[in-house]
């Protein structure tokens, strides 16, 4: 199992926005996530947030694994779920990682998100404890 953990200020997010526009949408998000939250900051800095985290649970920090092949999306039942691609998935493979649980908050401030990958899928009742 490894973790990953990350915080940022949603402020830093909107500045980034502000000054780069597109050029910095294109090159942290899938096109996938700029559709669906496009230019809402706190979305975007939870997103972030993420991508951080799990590249922490790569282990790799911020070298090594580009932004765009880790992708934060909602499932049918907006739960977020973690896409992996190409380098992403190459390093998560490399380590046999198979199952990136994600949790992701915000407040007016700050957006915060923690990963916690394993080498399996939890078993239908175990992750709820029922």
């Amino acid at each position: 199992m490894e973790v990953g953990i990350d915080v940022i200020e949603i402020d830093r997010i909107q500045q980034t926005l502000e000054r780069f526009g597109d050029r910095f949408l294109r090159r942290v998000y899938t096109e996938r996530e700029r559709e669906r939250y496009g230019r809402r900051p706190a979305e975007l800095a939870a997103r972030f947030a993420a991508k951080e985290a799990v590249m922490k649970a790569l282990g790799t920090g911020v070298r090594g694994i580009r932004w765009r092949d880790i992708e934060v999306l909602p499932n049918r039942r907006g739960k977020p779920i973690v896409v992996l691609h190409d380098t992403a998935a190459a390093r998560a493979a490399h380590l046999g990682l198979t199952h990136f649980s994600i949790s992701l908050t915000h407040s007016r401030s700050v957006a915060m998100a923690v990963v916690v990958a394993t080498k399996r899928a939890p078993m239908d009742g175990e992750a709820d404890g029922s």
